[in-house]
Order: C-alpha cells, then sequence, then structure tokens
C-alpha cells in the first residue's frame, strides 16, 4: 500500500464532502474516491448542531474506508463562510546600509520584513490569523517583482492576511475529531477554489472565481498569479429552496424540480406546466417561467453581491480572463447569460480539471466537487496524511524508504532430545491435581524452568536423573530437588 494519500474534508451547509487521493509522480493528485452525505445542523458555513454534523461526517468517513480499504485518521479541513475574510497590511524596514552593497537589498531584509508581518497582531481578539502572503513588494515606494538585489533605502510590502474566527475553527476541528480525524490543517476554502478550475496563466493574467454553494458563495480574485483578494457571501442555494418553498411547494419536491426544471433566466424557461403528486390525492402544478423567476429574482441577488466583491477587490479591470463559476448550483441552465448580464463580463462555468489525472476527471461529474478537488491540489502540495490499512498498519505518506537489505538468517533453535517426552509426562504427573486456571498458568511457567535445569544435567551426563523417571521406586525426584536446591521453592 502506498503512503502517499491526501484526504480532505469540506463540511458544507447542505452536504458533507470527504475525498482522498494519491499523489503522481508528476505532482498531479490522483482522486481515489469521494464521498457527500446530507447535513443539517450548518447555517451558512457556521456549524450550529455538532452531533447532526457528527453524524454525516462519520457516515462519509465509513463509506469512503470501506470503498478504499483504508482507515482515515488524519486530513485537510476546508472553512468557508462569513466569518472568514482577507486584510492587507503594509509595513517596511530599513535597508540595513553595507558599504560593500551601497544600499542593496538583500535576503537578510526580506526576512526582517517577512518577521514583522508575522508579528502583526489582529485588532479583533476573536479572531485568529490562518495564514499570511506578501502580495507585491517595493523599494522607495517603487513596486519591484524582485527585491533581492534592488537599490534603496525603504523596503515595504504589502501582506494579505486571511482572518478566521476562532470560536467558528474551533468548532470546526471538534467535530471532525469527535469521528477520530486528527485535523492537519485548516484551509479557507476561498483561498483554494481556483487550483482546480483555472490554470496558471488566467490567475497570472486575472481572474475570479465564484463558487456558488449551498449556504456560501465564495469569491476569489487572483492577479499575478497570486490570490489578492477573498470573501464570502452568506448566500447560496439554499436560499433559492427556501423561496419556492414558499410557494407552497413540498421540501421533498424542492431540489428536484429546482435541478430538472429550474432556468436562471425566465426568457429561456419553456411555458409548459410541471406537475407533481402531493399527498395521496391532490396534485400540484407550477409554471416552469413561474420557477424559474422565482430562480432569476435570487440568483440575480447573489450575482449583484459577487459584483461588488470583485469592484472592492480593485481588480475588476484587470481580469482579462473573466469569471469563473463552479459549485453545485452553476450547473444550472442560463446560469452563465444571467451572471455575464449582471456583472458585465465574460462570464464561464467549469469543472475541475486542473492538477488532476485524466482518470479523476472521469470521476468528477458535477461542478459541486469543485472545493474538495482543490483541497485535495493544495493537500498535495503541502504534505500528505497518515492513514491505516485494513490490517491497522500505519503508513506515513511523506516518507519514501530505501529497500531494506535481506536479513541475514538466524540459526533456528535445534529439537530437543528423544528423552523430552519421558520427562515432560513426569512433570505432568506431579501436577494432575491441580484444574483451575490459574494454576494451569503457574504450572506451565515452572515446567519451563524445570526442563531447562533438567537438560543441564542431561548435558553433564547424569544419567540417574533419567533413571528416576523409569524406577519409581527411586527417590521421588520432588525431594531430590529440595535437596539440591537446584529449582528452589515454588509458589502456586
Amino acid at each position: 500500500m502506498e503512503g502517499n494519500y491526501v484526504v480532505v474534508i469540506d463540511v458544507g451547509s447542505s452536504n458533507v464532502v470527504i475525498a482522498a487521493g494519491q499523489t503522481e509522480p508528476g505532482g498531479k493528485i490522483c482522486i481515489k474516491g469521494i464521498v457527500s452525505k446530507s447535513v443539517d445542523g450548518v447555517e451558512s458555513g457556521r456549524i450550529d448542531n455538532s452531533d447532526m454534523v457528527c453524524q454525516a461526517i462519520a457516515a462519509a468517513k465509513s463509506e469512503i474506508e470501506e470503498r478504499l480499504g483504508i482507515g482515515i485518521t488524519e486530513a485537510y479541513a476546508g472553512i468557508s463562510g462569513e466569518f472568514v475574510r482577507c486584510a492587507q497590511i503594509t509595513d517596511h524596514v530599513y535597508v540595513e546600509d553595507d558599504s560593500q552593497n551601497s544600499n542593496n537589498v538583500t535576503q537578510r531584509d526580506v526576512d526582517a520584513l517577512d518577521r514583522r508581518m508575522r508579528s502583526v497582531k489582529v485588532a479583533d481578539d476573536r479572531e485568529t490569523v490562518m495564514t499570511s502572503e506578501p502580495l507585491r513588494y517595493m523599494v522607495d515606494r517603487r513596486e519591484v517583482k524582485a527585491p533581492v538585489g534592488s537599490f534603496g533605502k525603504v523596503l515595504s510590502a504589502v501582506y494579505n492576511f486571511v482572518l478566521c474566527d476562532k470560536i467558528m475553527r474551533e468548532r470546526l476541528i471538534s467535530v471532525i475529531q469527535r469521528s477520530g480525524i486528527t485535523v492537519k490543517e485548516v484551509v479557507p476554502n476561498a483561498l483554494v477554489a481556483p487550483l482546480a478550475v483555472a490554470n496558471s496563466d488566467e490567475m497570472h493574467d486575472g481572474v475570479a472565481t465564484v463558487d456558488l454553494g449551498g449556504g456560501v458563495t465564495d469569491v476569489t480574485v487572483c492577479y499575478g498569479g497570486k490570490v489578492r483578494y477573498m470573501a464570502s457571501i452568506p448566500i447560496g442555494a439554499q436560499a433559492v429552496n427556501a423561496d419556492i418553498r414558499s410557494y407552497s411547494i413540498p421540501e421533498k419536491y424542492v431540489e428536484e424540480l429546482k435541478v430538472n426544471y429550474g432556468h436562471a433566466l425566465v426568457e429561456a424557461a419553456p411555458s409548459d406546466n410541471i406537475t407533481f403528486q402531493r399527498g395521496s390525492r391532490i396534485t400540484k402544478s407550477i409554471l416552469s417561467k413561474n420557477l424559474a423567476t422565482i430562480i432569476e429574482a435570487r440568483m440575480s441577488e447573489i450575482a449583484e453581491h459577487a459584483r461588488r466583491e470583485i469592484r472592492d477587490s480593485g481588480y475588476a479591470q484587470k481580469l482579462s480572463s473573466g469569471v469563473i463559476l463552479t459549485g453545485g448550483s452553476s450547473s444550472m441552465p442560463d446560469i452563465e447569460q444571467l451572471f455575464t448580464t449582471v456583472m458585465g463580463c465574460e462570464v464561464r462555468t467549469a469543472y475541475p480539471e486542473y492538477g488532476i489525472t485524466q482518470e479523476s476527471m472521469e470521476l468528477i461529474t458535477t461542478p459541486a466537487f469543485s472545493t474538495a478537488v482543490s483541497l485535495l491540489i493544495y493537500g498535495s502540495q503541502h504534505g500528505c496524511c497518515n492513514v491505516v490499512d485494513r490490517r491497522g498498519i500505519a503508513v506515513e505518506e511523506q516518507r519514501q524508504e530505501e529497500p531494506q537489505p535481506a536479513a541475514e538468517p538466524q540459526p533456528q533453535p535445534q529439537p530437543r532430545t528423544a528423552e523430552r517426552p519421558a520427562a515432560k509426562h513426569a512433570v505432568r504427573d506431579d501436577f494432575d491435581d491441580f484444574d483451575d486456571d490459574e494454576s494451569d498458568d503457574i504450572v506451565d511457567s515452572s515446567r519451563q524452568g524445570m526442563f531447562s535445569k533438567l537438560f543441564k544435567r542431561i548435558a553433564k551426563g547424569t544419567a540417574d536423573i533419567v533413571n528416576s523417571f523409569e524406577n519409581p521406586d527411586e527417590e521421588p525426584m520432588s525431594s531430590r530437588r529440595d535437596k539440591d536446591g537446584d529449582f528452589g521453592k515454588r509458589s502456586l
């Protein structure tokens, strides 16, 4: 069993997804299994009922373990919600003047600035820093691509800090640990969202991803190959479902209606009537255009929120690759046209296709798994997870062991001499009166000691011991032991 597994858990507002894959030699991830289970107790990314979430995680964990023949003990955990945000902070250091370098920026200056940034304190003690990354460097207020080697007196940088509510993060870790899984790292979903749906050229030229989830819509803006901005909008597909239910549609029909008959644009919806049974005798119906009206209103609201977030990022005019839609609701008919109209730029829907093998692409049949796949790609870049096989043997993911030389054959113990059976029966006869289990254990341990001493005497040529077993009229063996003191006193 190879030891390069990556396991991720995405606790969404409507589903818990657990995915496992193995890192291929070329760096791509081969997805071995992915399982989704419905979950209650999560509202817009916030865990409100730990028991419900634990049940969903346990069900997904059991299924994927059975399918792959492994035991999951460690995983990356994705987190999303309006309690996850980013903040940009600027700081500077003075370049150390060296007579040989003459205000030449060195790696020592970059490290000094990085240490200052790492020591930044969060203004709100309810938040914690999840990660930070430099977005751009400036030397004497002049932006540079590579600071080391530049000339100047002041080195400054803009860092992007990703912050998360401490309580929400601890809740997520707690429910996963209750399922017997150690959290290797909590990863913001929005931070890794582009990895599976955007290539390196798009991320360099400028692209925004909009992940339409169940209770949260994540917006991520990339430029220059880095994530420049991210935000989580607390509205998703569940809001659309709630709107449909408000039209007296039974809850069990809502998702089916939306998936099979829903359209994001009223003008593109057919004029037919959708009928379904409500109860044993009542027939319920709704016009396709009325259903599309409900969906279009809510999806337009989500698109408008996404447009504002992209505008607030300051990169709206630099997104030459446009906007990429992904997530469960992105497969709805006419969704691209709706977002194109609202956002005023090129919009396309994407399935996970980057960073994974061709075999994995055939396994992923829905954009709803985009976040889980992106987390797998992130995990393959930051260290694999510990799993166990069905025999309980731990697998160290990152360790690539060298073949061990064959061990030299050890000498096998030689069989006992032919005299052993006679001595063995004689010793057993001395202990026939003991029947309880505890006594049997003591007798067994005593036999080993007696045999050891017995065969020492045989080795010395003391033939009288063997004769004592063959001639019962002679002095009993037990009294001879007491006289000689070879075996000592026994305590049963």
